[in-house]
């Protein structure tokens, strides 16, 4: 079982999660609420991973390396 990998880019203030390490074919963008959620799809047409845009709005942003506490508890689950 591969790992499930975590990542948040502070510039660019977006989440991305992938599931696996196949290589991915074919983007698709959804909107979720207010969330932009990019999905990673194979070429078998499986869901690799996604990627959530603007994660964090001006608010919840901060200067220190710690992530926040929403992105800490997708970790830990």
């Amino acid at each position: 079982m591969t790992p499930i990998q975590i990542t948040y880019d502070r510039k660019g203030n977006v989440l991305s999660v992938r599931f696996s390490k196949k290589k991915e074919v074919v983007c698709r963008e959804s909107d979720v609420g207010k969330k932009e959620v990019v999905y990673s799809i194979a070429a078998d047409g499986s869901v690799i991973g996604f990627e959530i845009l603007n994660f964090l709005n001006k608010r919840e942003r901060r200067p220190s390396k710690t992530l926040p506490v929403q992105a800490r508890i997708l970790m830990a689950s």
